[in-house]
């Protein structure tokens, strides 16, 4: 992962709106250079043979999860239409400089991350300084009890 990220300048994402899946709300991003590309490409030559997951992979989506569901929806439709009304937003930028290696896992009560190692990207070490502009995104309907 350091070598991988040794090799990418700071990777920058477009935060382009909100999309649903039977088990989350994500915020959908897109990047507008390669950088992001450049350090899946970096990382499985690397990782070599354990590489295979991102070996040849060209992804068509960047996201993060913002809920996760832990059971059925109260109004489900509700959240359908408010997550499609908000699938396209100009929701501004982040400019990420480093690289973690996170694990999850459940300690009886919700999932807590654990930084297995962190790596400096490249261009961190003459970034300009992150630019960040958040919309509201308005009151989101009642999900579950």
């Amino acid at each position: 992962m350091r070598r991988a990220s040794s090799r990418v300048d700071d990777i920058r994402l477009e935060l382009t709106g909100l999309t649903l899946t039977p088990a989350s709300v994500m915020l959908c991003a897109s990047p507008p250079d390669e950088a992001v590309e450049l350090l899946a490409e970096h990382l499985a030559e690397e990782l070599a043979d354990d590489g295979w997951f991102e070996a040849d992979l060209k992804r068509d989506i960047w996201y993060s999860n913002l809920i996760h569901f832990a059971g059925p929806l109260a109004d489900p439709e509700a959240l359908i239409d408010w997550v499609a009304a908000r699938q396209s937003l100009e929701l501004g930028s982040t400019l990420h400089t480093c690289v973690d290696l996170i694990a999850w896992s459940f300690d009886g009560r919700h999932m807590v991350p654990t930084t297995l190692g962190k790596a400096d990207l490249h261009g961190s070490r003459t970034r300009p300084g992150a630019e960040r502009r958040f919309n509201q995104l308005g009151p989101a309907p009642a999900v579950g009890d």
